[in-house]
């Protein structure tokens, strides 16, 4: 017989009463002795600790942590802790807009410890000079262009290949957008240009951001300047390759007002004043592609006692993180006087000697030591001459920080002396020390090196590019020429470096003694 004839037509008519007893056929009623257990979950990641899943946390992008979030309550818990912790700020009108929406948050606000703002700027062009700058397309966002063959291709294949690659790069390179393409995005750069305008205008947007930093409560990082989020740069988002003003062909840098500063000295200015009208508290506070035409600013201020002065003594007092990369260079443009930016001749040139004037006046050392809770110190120079940017004497005076354990030196001259008494004075906190381009004035390398060993007891050292003295022409480079591998142990400066690192560490003979293995170098790579 058919099974479809044995179904009862009214399932509940033969369904025993709650107090009568089930029928042989059912299952037996479950005891403690026997406990079927559920069957297990396809995802481990709910059976993990949550102190587990907050060091995972701390290693996704957002987009991961977003859906991370959504997959259960328990994970939607740990996760939702971890989102935007950091959020990226450029100079322009959506992003502050975004900013703000973000701060009216009741939920995400509290999430925020760390600003990273991008202030550059775009120029004013003509449309001929906006063409001519227009960069060339990635590409791997090029359709155009032909896919490899698999590698087990015949010969003819691949000669076709590279054939078909070359006449579209040679075509792309010739015409790299359609008429179209360049009337579509020529509105949108002059739209970007007029919101740029209105957003300096209104004192480089900080009304804005003073509205929004108020509102996030947890705020203790601000870091400006450093590439994230824009065009060339890296983040910790999946889209900051991005550039984010590629729909109008176009790039942000700085201004082109007589000297090119570094992008965001002016926005910057604005930035350090509305943190002090603010009263925000930061801990952690780093600067990228800073001028040092903005210190002589701040040391006009210090003897004329105006404004920024106060207001970075002011915002210093709680840092315990700072890191300044200054740079030395600088642009003069010269404009053909019409002001249409389409002929203008760019001089770049370096203002190492011009920097060092005001900065051996002690501006810079007077800013840190007022950040006396501080903890990690790095400061970095872009370029030197003959001389460094800086004596490290005047960078960091005499002043004593009881709780430095990390400190990062790039492209400083020193005395022995002024060198020594540094690291006396801070045997007792400092754990991590990097250097990289320091000129020894006087006194040799070996003798200073033992001398920093014996006093530090040291987790971490880190060295990099060179070592060099002007007594007796010292010079060991620890960088790798060209794109050769830092790991390669086949490459001299490498071996030295390692040598060094580990001497530092663990003590012993110091290895630029043994001439033999580690020699000196009197070759420069560029």
């Amino acid at each position: 017989m058919d099974d479809k004839e044995n179904v009862d037509p009214d399932p509940k008519a033969n369904m025993p009463s709650r107090s009568s007893r089930p029928p042989s056929s059912t299952k037996p009623r479950k005891s403690k002795q026997n406990v079927t257990c559920e069957p297990p979950s396809k995802s481990y990641l709910d059976r993990l600790p949550a102190e587990i899943l907050d060091m995972i946390c701390e290693e996704l992008w957002d987009e991961d942590i977003s859906a991370l979030r959504l997959q259960c309550r328990y994970l939607y818990k740990i996760a939702t802790a971890h989102l935007l912790r950091c959020v990226f700020v450029r100079f322009k009108k959506t992003s502050i807009d975004s900013l703000l929406q973000l701060s009216s948050h009741p939920l995400l606000r509290q999430n925020v410890q760390t600003i990273t703002y991008e202030p550059n700027l775009l120029e004013r062009r003509s449309r001929q000079a906006w063409e001519k700058d227009i960069p060339l397309r990635d590409y791997h966002e090029t359709s155009h262009i032909p896919a490899p063959p698999k590698q087990s291709a015949s010969e003819r294949e691949w000669r076709l290949y590279h054939r078909t690659l070359r006449k579209a790069v040679h075509q792309y390179d010739r015409k790299p957008y359609s008429p179209q393409e360049l009337d579509a995005a020529w509105p949108i750069y002059q739209k970007y240009l007029q919101e740029q305008e209105d957003l300096i205008d209104r004192d480089n947007a900080c009304q804005d951001l003073s509205r929004a930093v108020q509102r996030f409560p947890n705020l203790s990082a601000i870091h400006v300047n450093f590439g994230f989020g824009l065009w060339c740069g890296t983040g910790w988002s999946a889209d900051t390759n991005v550039n984010p003003y590629g729909d109008g062909l176009c790039q942000a840098f700085s201004t082109a007002h007589g000297y090119r500063e570094a992008p965001g000295v002016q926005q910057i200015v604005s930035l350090i004043k509305m943190l002090d009208t603010v009263g925000v508290k930061l801990a952690s506070l780093r600067i990228g592609n800073l001028s040092w035409r903005f210190f002589l600013q701040y040391e006009e201020d210090y003897v004329g006692n105006s404004d920024l002065f106060y207001a970075i003594k002011r915002i210093v007092q709680s840092l315990r993180d700072i890191k300044l990369v200054i740079t030395t260079w600088s642009s003069l443009v010269n404009h053909d006087g019409d002001g249409d930016g389409d002929d203008q001749e760019v001089q770049e040139y370096s203002e190492v000697e011009e920097c060092r004037t005001y900065l051996d006046r002690g501006s810079l050392g007077r800013l840190l030591s007022g950040a006396q809770d501080l903890h990690k110190l790095a400061i970095e120079f872009d370029a030197y001459e003959v001389k460094c940017p800086i004596d490290f004497q005047y960078l960091v005076l005499d002043t004593h920080w009881s709780h430095l354990h990390t400190i990062e030196l790039d492209s400083v001259d020193a005395h022995e002396d002024d060198w020594i008494k540094f690291f006396e004075r801070h045997a007792a906190t400092l754990k991590h020390v990097s250097v990289a381009t320091i000129r020894l004035l006087d006194g040799n390398w070996p003798d200073v090196l033992e001398r920093m060993q014996q006093l530090l007891s040291l987790e971490e050292a880190h060295f990099d590019k060179d070592l060099c003295g002007d007594v007796l022409n010292q010079m060991w480079r620890l960088d790798p020429p060209g794109y050769t591998s830092r790991k390669d142990d086949s490459v001299q400066e490498n071996r030295t470096r390692w040598a060094l690192e580990k001497f530092m560490v663990h003590g012993g003979v110091c290895p630029l003694r043994d001439e033999a293995a580690y020699p000196q170098s009197s070759t420069w790579y560029f």
